[in-house]
C-alpha cells in the first residue's frame, strides 16, 4: 500500500515538473520570437505617395523634435518607424501603434486599423511582428520660438492593400 502512494506521489511530483519546465520553454520561446522579430520586422514596399497622416499631440511632437534633432525646414525628414500590434483590448481586435526608435507616436485610427489588421491575419504581424514602414517627418516655424511637427506614413489609403505590399525578406535572410 505504502508503495503504491509513493508510486502516485512519484507521478504527481513527475507530472507537476514536466509542467513547469513547458512552460519555462514557453517563456522562452516566446521571448527568443520577440527578439527575432524585433530585429526582423516584416518590410513594406515604400510607395511615392505619403498617404497616411497621423495625428500627434503637442508633447510627442517637442519628444520628435527634440529626439531627432530637428529644426524647421522645408525639406521632410525621412525616418523608418515600426507599426506594432497591441493585444486585443475588448471589442476592438486590432490596435497598431506607430513606433519611431521605441517611442509611442500615435495609434492608428480605429477602423483603419482595424482593416489593417484583418488583410494581416496570415502573416507574422498576427502574432506580435512589427512592420517597418517609411514615414515623412515635417517641422514647420509656427511661431518665433515654437515649431510643429507633421508625420506621415508611406501607407496605401485603402488598408487591404497592405498584404500586396509587403516584401518577402527572404535575401535579407540569406545574409544572416
Amino acid at each position: 500500500m505504502l508503495f503504491l502512494v509513493l508510486i502516485v506521489i512519484v507521478i504527481v511530483l513527475g507530472f507537476f515538473m514536466v509542467q513547469q519546465l513547458d512552460q519555462h520553454r514557453w517563456q522562452r520561446y516566446q521571448f527568443e520570437r520577440d527578439m527575432f522579430f524585433r530585429d526582423h520586422p516584416l518590410l513594406m514596399q515604400d510607395l511615392e505617395n505619403f498617404h497616411y497622416v497621423l495625428k500627434l499631440s503637442h508633447t510627442i511632437q517637442r519628444k520628435i523634435i527634440t529626439e531627432l534633432m530637428l529644426k524647421a525646414s522645408a525639406q521632410p525628414v525621412y525616418k523608418k518607424v515600426r507599426l506594432q500590434r497591441l493585444p486585443e483590448m475588448g471589442q476592438e481586435k486590432y490596435h497598431i501603434d506607430v513606433l519611431l526608435h521605441d517611442i509611442k507616436v500615435a495609434e492608428l485610427d480605429r477602423i483603419y486599423a482595424q482593416k489593417f489588421g484583418e488583410s494581416l491575419i496570415k502573416t507574422d504581424f498576427e502574432i506580435g511582428r512589427p512592420i517597418e514602414v517609411l514615414s515623412e517627418i515635417l517641422v514647420i516655424q509656427k511661431t518665433s520660438n515654437e515649431l510643429v511637427c507633421q508625420m506621415r506614413l508611406s501607407l496605401p489609403q485603402n488598408p487591404r492593400d497592405i498584404a500586396r505590399l509587403l516584401l518577402l525578406d527572404q535575401k535579407r535572410m540569406q545574409k544572416n
